[in-house]
């Protein structure tokens, strides 16, 4: 039905405050209708009742000689004609039976006798809209009331009339002025919603327009922000959405590249050894040397392999803690021994471990596991010649924490922010690690924020480099 949304809160809103403003007129109406009634009907029958006393009072002091009343109509006829001039309005004086006894100048009648269906409304005080049952030419408001002397005999009855035309006129023209002032009020109203409407819609086209562009693959625009309501809150929320999709490409594309290059670097080298062999261009007897360095490169690809199943494992979700109590100090220890030979290459020292306290700690043993070997990898690989590796790991503040120190060439203050970073590597690393991916690290940070615990990097350029992490003690909240 309705093409936009433009068009359907304006319809909407201008058929709202049309029907507010018909039913306020019916309603306005209709209390100015029951108002005039009311009025007329408390003027009239005050006013009746007014002649009905004097007229009583008159009649009673003159009784006929059989002691019955007849009404004096020569009496009461100047306060009659004074009274009708007053109100303008039509009075009438009738006996019981109905018939006109006075009537007040300038009415005309067609008959001078009430008809029986009014008449015997009128024991009591009696008020109509009506012509009487045709007794008036016209529509009349009609307010009659019983003449009634001593004892609380009817004598008669007085009729105070009054042309109901004047109703009409009324509301005319009250409607008249309502009518003018509705349209002035319709006009303004309709500028109004206008404007607002637009106003409400526009920034919806807006994140229309941003939606297309951004599933079309642009994530540079940036919607308008105006104001601080929800449209506004929605506007900031799709701006850092673009953010983070337009963040989320890069790293994508970035990991795509960072992928090519680390695999298609010893798919070469093993492709170009092979062929080598095969076609003669390698002497057998140094292609037992190229096989050792075909085998080094595949290794390579096994473990960049490893990382990225276990990277999309992390990424989907996919990995389940498995927590169990191991001692943190023994599974350092263990993961030295497989960098013995390393070591004793680069004749580094290791110092700490004498001095570590058993610390035990409730975590998935082969996620943290595989932290500490990472980390250790890492310090062997750097480390200087000669140089120094310094273990710790202690209980301190409800925190179950561990160090791995090496002394060396450090990180630069730029480098830092970036190590955690997936396929980060320094120009350093580059020279000094011909197998490493740069996925290490990231594993590294992602494994132990879902421990919910912290790690961070120290390090003095041409001194050391030192990485710290921390796990919740849950054995220290069991004790408790």
């Amino acid at each position: 039905m309705f093409k936009s949304v433009f068009s359907k809160y304006f319809t909407i809103s201008t058929v709202l405050v049309i029907t507010a403003m018909v039913a306020l007129g019916l309603v306005q109406l209709f209390f100015f209708n029951g108002y005039w009634i009311a009025e007329k009907r408390e003027q009239l029958t005050e006013n009746a009742r007014q002649i009905a006393h004097h007229t009583a009072d008159v009649t009673s002091r003159v009784p006929n000689t059989d002691n019955t009343y007849v009404i004096s109509t020569r009496s009461i006829k100047p306060t009659v004609e004074l009274l009708a001039q007053g109100l303008d309005a039509e009075i009438l004086i009738t006996d019981t039976a109905g018939e006109v006894l006075l009537i007040s100048e300038n009415t005309a009648l067609d008959s001078r006798r009430i008809p029986e269906s009014a008449l015997s409304q009128m024991e009591a005080e009696y008020f109509n809209v009506s012509s009487m049952d045709g007794f008036f030419p016209t529509v009349h408001y009609t307010a009659a009331t019983p003449i009634t002397i001593k004892d609380g005999v009817h004598i008669g009855y007085v009729i105070t009339a009054m042309p109901a035309d004047g109703l009409f006129q009324y509301l005319n023209d009250t409607m008249r002025t309502y009518l003018m002032s509705a349209l002035v009020v319709l006009l303004v109203s309709f500028i109004v919603i206008y404007v607002m409407v637009y106003r409400m819609v526009r920034p919806l086209r807006e994140m229309a327009e941003a939606t297309r562009r951004f599933a079309e693959g642009d994530f540079t625009y940036r919607l308008k922000v105006r104001g601080k309501d929800e449209v506004a809150e929605l506007a900031n929320a799709l701006n850092n959405m673009a953010v983070s999709l337009s963040a989320t490409e890069n790293m994508s594309r970035s990991f795509i590249a960072n992928v090519s290059h680390e695999l298609k670097t010893p798919m070469t080298t093993i492709s170009g050894f092979v062929d080598g062999m095969l076609d003669g261009t390698i002497p057998p007897e140094r292609q037992e040397h190229y096989l050792r360095i075909v085998s080094d490169e595949v290794r390579r690809l096994s473990r960049l392999v490893k990382s990225m199943l276990d990277l999309s494992r992390i990424d989907n979700g996919t990995v389940a803690l498995k927590p169990v109590s191991f001692d943190l100090t023994d599974a350092v220890c263990s993961a030295l021994l497989s960098f013995e030979q390393r070591i004793e290459e680069k004749r580094v020292s290791i110092e700490g471990l004498p001095e570590c306290d058993r610390v035990t700690v409730t975590a998935d043993f082969d996620l943290v596991g595989q932290v500490v070997y990472n980390l250790l990898d890492n310090a062997v690989k750097f480390v200087n010649e000669g140089g120094v590796i310094t273990v710790r790991t202690y209980r301190e503040n409800g925190k179950v924490w561990c160090s791995i120190r090496n002394s060396g060439a450090g990180l630069s203050a730029e480098e830092m922010p970036r190590v955690f970073e997936r396929f980060y590597k320094t120009d350093r690393s580059r020279s000094l690690d011909k197998t490493g991916v740069g996925l290490g690290l990231f594993i590294v940070k992602t494994v132990i924020t879902l421990h919910k615990g912290e790690i961070f990097v120290r390090s003095v350029e041409g001194d050391y480099c030192e990485f710290v992490f921390w796990l919740p003690d849950e054995g220290e909240k069991h004790n408790k």
